[in-house]
């Protein structure tokens, strides 16, 4: 089978949207069925549909069954802005992280900051605190089989084994809850199956020195039990590298990395199942391209920095689903836990040490979090002109970081040994330390319900009371002296959605929402800051949304229209403080976001062409007169303001003055990561060849300009527009179980940027880091 968006498993626990679809199917001896299975949203497969189809080969519109209030409802009827992604059509596009979505579902940025940390944004709502990890939180909520995500240092993995994704806009404050303010990502993966022992393998080979094994096995054990098991192998050469007397060529953008999943399910009633996973990933890469902006090296793709960037990322993952349907509702349970350990070396100047005059290395950053979390929700069963849901979410966290940074304008030796005693014993370069344990409980309950006015008319609502409490123990150590500093900081705030929708006929709806999302507060705990508090709010986004879904042209033609505004409070921002390295995370008291989003789709010459897009405009601005400092006029402050001499900055009042007053209006400037237009075009067609069937296609997708910080400032912080075009071919023999397949991403091979990076920390230099640069990759495929 060829798939462009197959039918989908719903997630455990929370709603899963789904969008126009569409698959093609045939037989080894190319009959031509179309199977559409229908499913629960525990992924079991209640009964099977099958449409012959008497175009062999034809491409058809799928009419998926999704959950919204744990209520089955047809695609189209769902009134919610959602994009979802198969895992074939990601392959397509090659996209193997989160970052590869840019373009292709409205409203979405992703973005790189600092190198390794990914920031996603929806609607200009997003994480504006990188390299805070242990403090902060995603403003886009991100699940796997249902279990939240609560660290933004997971979202660099590489995908592996994806059903599908779904990518919910607006704030998500009452299904999901848990930093969702801009959103929700929903991850689904492959599950165990008691039909037959089926099972996947995957070569893949490409330009620089590509090579991605998969393999995938289902095996049902009994008529009750069932195990599946999956791993991928990954890797690539560097897509940029060094160019320096010291380290010499050294890789970067390169990619190394294992991934593995283990799932059990047991059956033993049909009113009962019960699902045990484990995942495992581990990445060895060099590190990622930051090439500075000063950088005398033009080639987009070479950087002249002299201290040797080092990443390693493990995560492991374990989950326990329960459902157990009862005769007046559903029980379900999903128990979680999470470990992360991340090890990253870089450069923190991005610069060589002849280029800046000195030296800003960072020798140690690393992070392991412990995260422990529990889901339960009883919700009434389908159908019912009333349905309703009660639940409650428990999450408690652990985490640690330990951060060293070496300055000095005497060059030395890059390769810097930092000892087990650093914390007591700091050398005479050290100029920031931090060790850091915080720890975080979070308790929501919450409730929906939903009720059929008339046959047309719905009303869906919900509440959910949100409590998280932080405490934070640091000790910062330099060459300069030390302090230490224990906090604890809690909120409690309720975030509500009321939606209202009505069908104007089986094929046409529109509907109203206005929702409410939340992004907890925190402690920032630096006893020499001189202006950033102790701690930091909640930010609270209230969004209001019209939207439409329509089939026209006997269900060919699908278009999906919203609008939306949106009230985003108290926005969390990397804060610089008059004292160095004193900085922390601060908020902006209000901006205004709005634009309209689009989605179409269209089958043409009896089902074999299939064109597709989708279309964002979107904008805003800082409301009201708040002021912050820029690490760039920081820096310059320290270096020009005579108060600030012979180490000034750590002692003089009147230089905190003068870095005070150096502070930038922000009021009319755009919000961080709000791209002005975005959107994509691909055309997709299958043809009748010798022996089989082919599927080309073609894609084109624009990414606009956005502004990287809140700053606004034209030197540091635009982000320039990019176009990328993509094309992807599939051959499927008749009578052999195979797949024969060859992807081309980024055909022109565009430098595009991704993203601009400004380090409020040390030297405070600014760096960009770009798209992947052109691959070719020739896949083959078996399956049985």
């Amino acid at each position: 089978m060829i798939k462009i968006c197959s039918s989908q498993r719903l997630l455990l626990g929370v709603s899963v949207l789904s969008v126009f679809c569409y698959s093609v199917a045939h037989d080894a001896y190319g009959q031509g069925t179309h199977a559409a299975p229908v499913v629960k949203p525990n992924g079991k497969h209640l009964a099977s549909r099958a449409v012959q189809d008497q175009n062999v080969g034809k491409q058809k519109a799928e009419q998926l069954l999704v959950t919204s209030s744990r209520v089955e409802r047809m695609v189209q009827k769902t009134p919610t802005s959602v994009t979802l992604l198969s895992g074939k059509t990601l392959d397509q596009s090659n996209i193997v992280s989160l970052s590869g979505l840019n373009g292709s579902v409205p409203g979405l940025n992703v973005s790189q900051t600092a190198g390794y940390q990914t920031n996603i944004t929806i609607r200009g709502v997003g994480m504006q605190t990188p390299e805070n990890t242990l403090n902060t939180s995603t403003g886009v909520a991100f699940y796997v089989d249902g279990v939240y995500i609560a660290n933004s240092i997971s979202l660099d993995q590489t995908l592996f084994d994806v059903d599908n994704v779904n990518v919910l806009r607006g704030p998500q404050g009452t299904v999901y809850g848990q930093s969702a303010p801009g959103g929700a990502i929903i991850l689904n993966t492959n599950q165990p199956k008691f039909d037959r022992i089926s099972g996947h393998v995957e070569a893949t080979g490409g330009n620089y020195n590509l090579s991605r094994g998969r393999v995938e096995l289902n095996v049902p054990i009994t008529r009750t039990l069932a195990i599946r098991g999956s791993f991928q192998k990954f890797d690539h050469d560097g897509f940029a590298h060094t160019s320096s007397p010291y380290i010499g060529h050294y890789q970067l953008d390169d990619q190394h990395d294992i991934s593995g999943k283990l799932a059990i399910k047991w059956q033993p009633i049909d009113n009962f199942s019960a699902t045990l996973t484990g995942q495992w990933y581990g990445a060895y890469p060099d590190g990622p391209e930051q090439k500075n902006i000063n950088d005398p090296i033009s080639n987009p793709r070479i950087v002249s920095q002299d201290y040797p960037t080092k990443y390693n990322l493990h995560t492991s993952f374990y989950h326990l689903n329960l459902e157990w349907d009862l005769p007046w509702a559903t029980l379900t349970s999903i128990t979680a836990t999470q470990h992360v350990n991340s090890i990253y070396q870089y450069d923190s100047g991005r610069l060589n040490f002849a280029d800046l005059g000195k030296y800003d290395y960072d020798a140690k950053n690393n992070n392991s979090l412990n995260n422990y979390s529990e889901t339960i929700a009883l919700r009434s069963r389908a159908g019912r002109r009333l349905d309703w849901t009660v639940g409650l979410y428990v999450m408690g966290q652990r985490g640690h970081q330990l951060v060293t940074e070496y300055e000095g304008t005497t060059a030395i030796d890059p390769v810097i040994s930092v000892p087990a005693n650093v914390v007591s014993n700091p050398q005479s370069n050290l100029a920031y330390g931090d060790q850091e344990t915080a720890n975080r409980f979070a308790i929501q309950p919450y409730f929906q319900v939903g009720y059929r006015i008339t046959k047309k008319l719905h009303i869906n609502g919900g509440v959910r009371y949100n409590y998280d409490r932080y405490n934070a123990s640091n000790i910062y150590f330099s060459a300069y002296g030390g302090s230490q500093s224990n906090h604890t900081y809690s909120t409690s705030i309720p975030t509500w959605k009321a939606e209202l929708d009505y069908d104007v006929d089986p094929d046409k709806m529109v509907y109203f929402s206005i929702a409410t999302g939340y992004k907890p507060g925190g402690v920032n705990g630096n006893d020499n800051a001189k202006i950033i508090k102790y701690n930091f709010q909640a930010e609270q986004n209230m969004n209001f949304e019209i939207g439409a879904k329509n089939w026209f042209l006997n269900r060919t033609f699908m278009f999906n229209a919203s609008a939306f505004f949106s009230d985003y409070k108290n926005m969390q921002y990397i804060a610089n403080d008059p004292y160095p390295y004193a900085y922390g995370v601060a908020n902006l008291p209000k901006a205004h976001m709005y634009g309209i989003e689009g989605e179409a789709a269209y089958l043409m010459f009896h089902g074999r062409l299939r064109l597709e897009g989708n279309l964002t405009l979107e904008d805003g601005q800082i409301v009201g007169h708040s002021s912050a400092i820029d690490a760039a006029a920081l820096s310059q402050v320290y270096a020009t303001a005579p108060a600030c001499g012979y180490g000034g900055s750590y002692y003089n009042p009147a230089c905190w003055s003068a870095a005070a007053a150096a502070a930038t209006n922000l009021h009319g400037n755009k919000p961080p990561g709000l791209v002005s237009v975005q959107g994509s075009l691909s055309a997709s067609y299958l043809w009748n060849v010798p022996y089989g069937k082919l599927l080309t296609k073609v894609q084109y997708i624009y990414r606009g300009p956005y502004e990287a910080r809140i700053f606004n400032n034209p030197a540091y912080d635009h982000v320039p527009s990019y176009n990328l075009f993509n094309f992807y071919m599939d051959y499927k023999p008749n009578r052999l179980p195979m797949d024969f397949s060859l992807a081309c991403s980024n055909l022109t091979n565009m430098a595009g940027v991704n993203s601009r990076y400004t380090d409020p920390y040390g030297t405070n230099q600014t760096s960009i880091q770009y798209i992947a640069p052109r691959q070719i990759m020739g896949t083959v495929s078996y399956d049985f």
